[in-house]
């Protein structure tokens, strides 16, 4: 019965037919070029990806490793059949599908298996993408029980709206040990706010927060994403971000831009290359390169666990050496997340491989040290400052991008203004004007940067924040 089960679940009415070649093949050579980097590890391509494609499988199925969007039949993403099972269906057909026995070899179904198996079973899991509402309470979960968490906070987000939701949500992130791991359960809010506005962005935005380093922000775009066919993701992505409600300040827009960046890698199960492309097809270079933070967050430490064949076990930095010029900042910006999972957490290593960066890029890899600083001991002072401290004549720039990531986290220096106070006094300054560049962007005007400097740091080292935020002479 199992096995029929899924046989009615794979299958598509008037499915798989046509000979016509899909177009992802053409779609990915256009997104690559001699600059980007090379993958290891991707089960896309190959002589299953061929027969996937000249079959016509993608005008019924979407295959985010084949780039197709197909709605007829199953997702095979979500519904991650195995080898047994695509080698059974496609062999002998069934409730509409028609059999592709007589028309393929036997090496060639056991190579579309081969395929369909194992790039589905690599695709994530989104909670955000795949949210559909039920009867799951918060109530009803169990310590260690994230998924629960996950579905029952969507479903306060969906019925009651993403503010009360988020603010419950900040309380038993202090409270809750499963909660505080946040990140997820942050996306599955936005996810919920999303869909309780009915596809409204602007709106989700407006009446959300960036509680969890923005992870509500992320859960909203991922979502946006769902259902949208690959050739026209750039000009969705470039939609998604034009309200006036997301263009309030620069922070919201760029939670925005830099959520496409997330959803992009999600929707496309982690090509990297294309994911880029599609953020240099936005409005301007300031969204292109924040959508590219997104990316690279989503490449170097996966928000659904999978690993992204954009890795490499014996070289930490990759992939930002080989991306283009244009790129490399995020990368570098975001790249100790990764060096700290392949080394064991070792502070000491990571220090090293920073050092190792391309000439040019080395501090910003110490403020990527300061960002898993902060975010790796719960934004602790003390033991960011033992931290940073590993990282020499460099320790100013990993303060710098503590001093960042904790603003960011808080949305304002309610704790990274008491962190850059005791800082060593020659830090300070530039901990300040760390703080300043994220509070600038909370406000369009220059009064008010102005004043959210005046409001939470040390009238001694106003100066630094104004001109981390931008601000000029009253």
């Amino acid at each position: 019965m199992l096995a029929a089960g899924l046989a009615v679940v794979l299958l598509a009415p008037a499915c798989g037919g046509s000979k016509k070649a899909s177009e992802p093949a053409r779609q990915v050579a256009a997104a690559s070029s001699s600059a980007q980097p090379t993958p290891s590890g991707a089960v896309s391509g190959g002589p299953g990806a061929k027969v996937f494609a000249d079959a016509g499988c993608g005008s019924c199925h979407t295959l985010a490793a084949a780039g197709s969007s197909g709605r007829v039949g199953p997702d095979l993403d979500q519904l991650k059949p195995d080898k047994a099972t695509v080698a059974r269906q496609v062999t002998n057909g069934g409730n509409g599908m028609p059999s592709f026995g007589d028309k393929l070899t036997k090496q060639e179904i056991d190579d579309v298996a081969d395929f369909v198996s194992q790039s589905a079973a690599q695709s994530p899991r989104s909670v955000a993408a795949q949210f559909k509402p039920d009867d799951t309470k918060i109530s009803d979960c169990k310590q260690g029980d994230s998924r629960c968490f996950e579905q029952a906070f969507a479903n306060m987000a969906y019925r009651e709206g993403p503010k009360p939701t988020l603010a419950l949500f900040s309380k038993m992130m202090v409270t809750d040990p499963t909660v505080k791991v946040c990140h997820r359960i942050a996306h599955a809010i936005g996810a919920g706010s999303l869909a309780h506005y009915h596809g409204n962005v602007g709106l989700a935005f407006a009446n959300g927060s960036a509680v969890c380093w923005s992870g509500y922000y992320h859960g909203i775009l991922e979502r946006a994403f769902t259902g949208v066919p690959r050739p026209k993701l750039a000009t969705v992505a470039r939609r998604l971000c034009s309200s006036k409600a997301v263009h309030r300040n620069q922070f919201t827009l760029y939670q925005c831009v830099h959520g496409l960046g997330h959803g992009l890698m999600i929707y496309t199960a982690y090509d990297l290359p294309f994911s880029l492309h599609i953020c240099d097809q936005l409005q301007d270079s300031w969204d292109q390169v924040s959508c590219t933070g997104g990316v690279f967050m989503e490449n170097l430490q996966t928000s659904y666990g999978v690993k992204s064949p954009w890795l490499r076990d014996g070289d930490p930095l990759y992939p930002c050496p080989e991306v283009s010029e244009r790129h490399k900042l995020y990368c570098y910006l975001m790249v100790t997340s990764r060096i700290l999972d392949v080394d064991g957490g070792s502070w000491q290593k990571t220090v090293a491989w920073c050092r190792k960066s391309e000439k040019g890029w080395v501090a910003t890899c110490f403020q990527s040290l300061g960002r898993d600083a902060s975010g790796r001991t719960g934004q602790n002072p003390k033991a960011i400052d033992s931290i940073c401290h590993l990282a020499g004549d460099m320790e100013r720039e990993c303060v710098y991008g503590a001093s960042r990531d904790i603003t960011s986290m808080d949305a304002g220096a309610r704790r990274s203004s008491p962190y850059c106070s005791q800082v060593a006094a020659q830090l300070r300054s530039y901990c300040f004007n760390g703080v300043g560049t994220i509070l600038g962007g909370f406000s369009a005007e220059n009064a008010g940067r102005r004043s959210l400097c005046d409001s939470s740091v040390p009238k001694a080292y106003r100066p630094d924040c104004y001109a981390g935020a931008g601000a000029t002479a009253a």
